[in-house]
């Protein structure tokens, strides 16, 4: 099982906690318990996916690094292996991210399209902020396991 899925049986569990307490709450007409409850379940969502997007940037580190090995070590004219070689100077983590993306799929692609839309849900959640796209953690999960098997590995 990939790491995404099993970070969403996880899910699946706290967020049955939550749905529970919401229902708990509807059946005794508690307003308050209830919002309560739904704020939880919302920000339970939130840290889901940013958990999930932990990992998601770390594969794609991963296939960056095994993307910039094979192309220095396969690419015969400079012209071509210079990007490689400069990439080859940093640290994976330290290139942008989504020039990462660029080199593993279709820039103008649907994948490259709904890589970035998760990227612009991180740095919102990271930074403090509430992500306001309608999402649901165990679909994004196996978004997110589905994508890494389509990225470029040559």
């Amino acid at each position: 099982m990939s790491v995404f899925l099993e970070i969403a049986d996880y899910y699946a569990v706290a967020d049955a906690a939550f749905a529970a307490a919401e229902q708990k709450a509807f059946q005794n007409d508690e307003d308050v318990a209830f919002d309560q409850a739904g704020l939880a379940r919302q920000h339970n969502d939130q840290a889901y996916f940013l958990y999930l997007f932990s990992r998601f940037e770390a594969e794609i580190n991963t296939s960056s690094q095994a993307l910039l090995a094979q192309r220095l070590a396969s690419t015969a004219t400079w012209s071509e292996r210079r990007i490689w070689q400069a990439w080859s100077r940093v640290p994976v983590r330290e290139i942008a991210f989504l020039s990462k993306v660029e080199v593993l799929t279709d820039k103008g692609g649907k994948d490259f399209a709904t890589i970035k839309n998760y990227y612009g849900g991180r740095n919102t959640i990271a930074h403090g902020g509430e992500w306001q796209a309608q999402f649901f953690v165990p679909n994004v999960a196996q978004t997110m396991n589905d994508l890494l098997q389509r990225f470029a590995t040559d």
